[in-house]
């Protein structure tokens, strides 16, 4: 919840010192928290610790999108965003295996401490590698801070709550409406500003908007929500040790990555439209398909599914991400980018919110290794996403055209796989 609250900070605190410097001390500041996580004396410390880890953490991710976006030309958006979301797809997979065994081996302060020499790495790579950028004078805009800050906290914290206590949802239904009216009363303070802590320009764009907070929040809803239910669907309902279940969400992150250098290729070839209707009704027939999964299938089977599920989600996940960006002009790219980032953390808080809270609904026996839930989950989710499906449809035939080089005027060089 700290991370996003801190989230609209970060294009203008990039702006107002340089992007450069900020992602550098991002970077050392969460070395220096992980110091802080591993030597803590007490639990106050130890959440304060994580807090400054949390703040770090906001600013490091847009801050270094923002960058990428602004010297990356339009027709290489969609290489330069394969390339940069395959460590995400990466670090979910090897780091619970990796934390599992160094604090087996050497405690759980190594986990923290395995991030120093990375931070080290990371903030010389990050001075000598990224472009300088003069920083501009800007003004602060507390009032919008406040605004926003307190609408994202209030909604997530709300969404948090229902998923793990649906037979009470009275809190969290306030917190929400709560939430809700601070996030419009901070719309219409942004709307009146003229230089605001966050620019709205960007919504002007239809693929901007149709992606950020309407199809493209729709389809990550269920991939977040998939992240919580599948590793306890595994684990629980079919007996399968954390490490087998880890090798099941290797496949899948597998599938993905396998697809990656061919995506340009793909929507250059079929267009932005027809990949995100047609790779998204794939991805969620698959991801329903993981429901119809029983503890007799050989793992070998279930690890091909997921393989496959991976490769269904690849296209429509780049995809979605490019055209996120592919109409926003240079001076918009501030606000975009954390406009967007702030879409992104509230579709994760739902995803997650409403996953818990299918699996916490009273069904089927009430045992833990009872998989009636979780298929129940899982369906639920891949409907909910299948929904993105037709409002993808409203998207102009051309859109995306500046990147995928199919606008009149533009001319794409030759695409390498």
């Amino acid at each position: 919840m700290v991370s996003t609250a801190f989230l609209p900070l970060s294009s203008w605190v990039a702006l107002r010192l340089g992007p450069r410097r900020v992602l550098t001390v991002s970077v050392l500041g969460f070395g220096v928290a992980s110091l802080s996580c591993s030597q803590s004396p007490t639990l106050g410390f130890f959440v304060a610790a994580r807090a400054f880890q949390a703040l770090c953490s906001s600013l490091m991710t847009p801050v270094g999108n923002l960058v990428l976006l602004r010297i990356t030309p339009k027709h290489r958006l969609v290489e330069m965003l394969a390339i940069s979301t395959t460590p995400a797809l990466i670090a979910p997979v090897i780091g619970p295996p990796l934390g599992g065994f160094l604090t087996e081996a050497f405690g759980w302060p190594s986990i923290f401490l395995i991030n120093l020499p990375l931070t080290l790495v990371g903030a010389l790579l990050t001075r000598r590698l990224l472009p300088r950028l003069a920083p501009q004078r800007l003004r602060f805009d507390a009032v919008g801070f406040v605004l926003i800050a307190s609408a994202l906290s209030l909604l997530i914290y709300g969404l948090d709550r229902l998923g793990a206590h649906p037979d009470a949802p009275t809190v969290s239904l306030i917190l929400m409406g709560t939430g809700s009216v601070l996030a419009v009363t901070a719309y219409r303070w942004l709307r009146r500003m003229r230089h605001g802590l966050v620019p709205l320009d960007a919504l002007r764009h239809q693929t901007f908007r149709a992606i950020s907070y309407g199809a493209g929040m729709l389809m990550r809803i269920p991939h977040m929500g998939l992240a919580l239910v599948l590793p306890l669907y595994f684990q629980l309902a079919f007996g399968l040790s954390p490490g087998m279940a880890g090798l099941l969400l290797l496949a899948n992150n597998l599938g993905d990555l396998a697809v990656k250098p061919f995506i340009s290729r793909i929507l250059r070839r079929v267009g932005f439209r027809s990949g995100l209707v047609v790779g998204t009704a794939m991805m969620m027939a698959a991801s329903a398909s993981v429901a119809t999964f029983t503890a007799a299938m050989p793992l070998w089977f279930m690890a091909l599914a997921m393989f496959l599920i991976g490769m269904a989600r690849s296209v429509p996940f780049t995809g979605m991400v490019s055209l996120a960006f592919a109409d926003v002009e240079a001076d918009e790219l501030p606000g975009a980018n954390v406009l967007n980032a702030i879409g992104n953390a509230l579709s994760a808080a739902a995803g997650i919110s409403l996953g818990a809270l299918f699996l916490n609904l009273p069904l089927g026996d009430g045992l833990a290794s009872d998989p009636f839930p979780y298929r129940v989950a899982l369906l639920a989710l891949a409907g909910i996403g299948t929904l993105s499906v037709f409002l993808f449809l409203r998207l102009p035939a051309d859109a995306g055209a500046k990147v995928t080089g199919n606008a009149p005027g533009v001319t794409e060089p030759p695409v390498r796989a």
